[in-house]
């Protein structure tokens, strides 16, 4: 083998290695994922949860009551978390960095296991499904810490 083949397989193997640590969250399954914590299939594309950590490994849940008593058993090192994900409730239930959300917990919400928080990409959003569900809203860190 010459010595340009040997460095264009290192260099396409230090691609290929660079490349698979996507830190991206990716799309939850309705009906097809399972919720890491409870184990149960993720039933409703309006209460999902994402954990990726900094390795690109992405940790999927039904619900913010899953995921957070997942973050509070410890069992992954904060250090190893990149981004925490939550669904918007609202729209194509796309997946919100929780560092950017607003948070409403409603009894009326009816979550997958009841943890009734729903999030939402802008206080507007917020403010108009509050009228149909009452409710408080929460901070994700106050949360974080209860």
């Amino acid at each position: 083998m010459t010595l340009n083949r040997v460095y264009l397989l290192l260099f396409l193997l230090a691609a290929i290695n660079l490349l698979s640590c996507n830190t991206a969250p990716e799309p939850i399954k309705v009906g097809t994922d399972n919720c890491y914590f409870c184990k149960m299939t993720i039933s409703d594309d309006r209460f999902g949860a994402e954990i990726v950590t900094t390795k690109g490994k992405v940790y999927k849940f039904d619900d913010t009551h899953c995921i957070l008593s997942y973050l509070k058993s410890k069992y992954l090192p904060e250090a190893n978390i990149k981004t925490i994900y939550l669904t918007n409730f609202s729209g194509q239930h796309q997946l919100l960095n929780t560092q950017k959300i607003f948070l409403l917990k409603s009894e009326l919400l009816h979550s997958p296991m009841n943890g009734n928080i729903a999030a939402f990409e802008n206080a507007d959003s917020l403010k108009l499904m509050q009228q149909k569900f009452p409710g408080e809203i929460v901070n994700w860190e106050v949360l974080l810490k209860q």
